[in-house]
């Protein structure tokens, strides 16, 4: 009996790696496919002003000249100045630049290559922490290796993982912060307490919203406070934001010379944008879409299978929330709204999610280019629909195998779709989504198709001579060299 149990464990175990194994050799050998979005030149130099000045403050004369020289060939008119927009995180762009001087990139495709290969190489890293920090929950790893797929395959997040380098690395990061917030839960050891401080300080140096990992645990806290509980302890608190504060300032070069009032006046970056979004035929300014903007969006750009299974596990989990809350009594040892580490682990994804959900909506957060900037509201998306699965499994249990199946289909279908999509998955619509919709929005918005552009060019232009080309667009197609 022994060895048969040990047998099956050995079979999931190598079936999880295989699976990692051949999305990884799928990634490696399709990277290049991907377009290049309009921001890509700026992240380059971003990356370079940032090697500059470090290489500087620590005295490295010679990285230090390299990457002078690389900003300084780093040019363009509609390009925003680096020194009046050098608040974004490093944590990506500058090991970026460092890795093309120490390969000696020449070619301007190659430099956006490697680029695209750090943010799926990035994003294969959060798959797999996301993996782990669903078993870490659900303790099932077949039903996590399921989840891990559905978030793979979520065809917006798979043709991005190929290029963008902002909200992708942002959500891997917060993934991977998950992790170890999870692990904090079930022990609050001084590893847990410090590698969640770490990651999400990374995370927070990417996008601000990163804060709320923090605000997150110091909300456990008052809950725990409230309840009389002693879950998290003051201790913990402590450490943490010690820890969070020293590798915010360590991963954000821009803190190291005017903390605080730096780290104030980045709150300020993302809402500086006030261009105007095509939505439905209208177009509106960013900081006054409508309310239903972002979920708009979410159904139509995200498969029914993920919605399906998020509406069945968002709705029951509710369903127990509020029957907790309805039945805290002070006498019970259970005086909570979670029983279980398990259970609070849910109400951290649930906060997590109606949080950003409510500020992105109703409070004018400036959306654009559909709604890539909250790309990482996926990661609470998908958790619900694997708790689904979760729950159907638990109580379906002889019919496990047509769920598999049920399950099996739709994934295929969805890789179908990937596969028809390929290399615009970033630009995915559900098959609800009829052509009159389609027209009214903004699909393109980062200029992805602009090198199959250029590369038709060629075809029908061979040869080493000069082509001058006009654009009657504002997408400037120049930033690619």
């Amino acid at each position: 009996m022994y060895k048969k149990t040990e047998k099956l464990s050995y079979l999931k175990n190598s079936s999880i790696i295989l699976i990692f194994i051949i999305y990884f050799v799928v990634g490696s050998q399709i990277y290049t496919d991907f377009g290049f979005y309009i921001d890509e030149k700026f992240h380059r130099a971003n990356g370079f002003y940032w090697l500059n000045y470090v290489s500087s403050y620590f005295g490295f004369e010679e990285i230090e000249q390299i990457s002078k020289g690389k900003l300084n060939e780093i040019s363009g008119f509609t390009l925003p100045d680096i020194k009046n927009w050098n608040k974004y995180g490093v944590i990506f762009d500058l090991p970026a630049a460092y890795l093309e001087i120490v390969l000696k990139i020449k070619e301007p495709v190659k430099y956006y290559e490697l680029r695209h290969l750090l943010v799926f190489l990035t994003f294969f890293s959060g798959t797999i922490f996301f993996y782990k920090s669903l078993n870490n929950r659900f303790d099932n790893k077949f039903i996590s290796l399921l989840g891990t797929i559905l978030l793979i395959l979520t065809p917006r997040l798979f043709g991005d993982s190929f290029w963008n380098n902002k909200d992708i690395i942002f959500l891997s990061f917060y993934v991977i912060s998950i992790f170890w917030f999870f692990k904090l839960i079930d022990q609050q050891s001084n590893k847990n307490i410090i590698f969640f401080g770490l990651f999400s300080a990374i995370a927070t140096t990417i996008r601000i919203a990163g804060i709320f990992l923090p605000i997150s645990l110091i909300f456990f806290w008052i809950l725990n406070f409230i309840s009389k509980r002693k879950d998290i302890k003051i201790k913990t608190i402590f450490i943490y934001l010690i820890s969070f504060i020293i590798f915010l300032t360590i991963f954000w070069p821009l803190l190291w010379s005017k903390w605080p009032t730096s780290l104030f006046s980045i709150l300020n970056l993302d809402m500086s944008w006030s261009g105007k979004v095509n939505f439905l035929g209208n177009y509106y300014k960013s900081s006054h879409l409508p309310q239903y903007y972002l979920l708009f969006w979410i159904i139509i750009s995200t498969p029914i299978i993920h919605l399906l299974l998020f509406i069945h596990g968002i709705s029951n989990y509710s369903k127990r929330l509020i029957h907790r809350y309805f039945n805290i009594k002070s006498s019970c040892v259970y005086n909570d709204l979670w029983r279980s580490n398990n259970e609070k682990k849910d109400f951290l994804i649930f906060i997590n999610l109606i949080f950003f959900v409510c500020l992105l909506s109703l409070l004018n957060i400036h959306l654009y280019n559909s709604w890539r900037l909250g790309y990482f509201l996926y990661i609470f998306l998908v958790y619900f629909s694997t708790y689904s699965i979760y729950l159907l499994v638990k109580k379906f249990k002889s019919q496990t195998i047509k769920l598999i199946l049920v399950l099996f289909v739709s994934i295929l279908f969805l890789s179908y779709r990937l596969n028809l999509y390929h290399p615009y998955q970033s630009l995915y619509f559900n098959f609800i989504v009829p052509e009159s919709v389609k027209e009214k929005l903004d699909v393109d918005y980062t200029g992805l198709s602009g090198i199959s552009f250029l590369k038709d060019i060629i075809k029908k232009e061979p040869g080493t001579h000069k082509i001058n080309i006009a654009v009657n667009s504002w997408y400037p197609l120049w930033r690619m060299k």
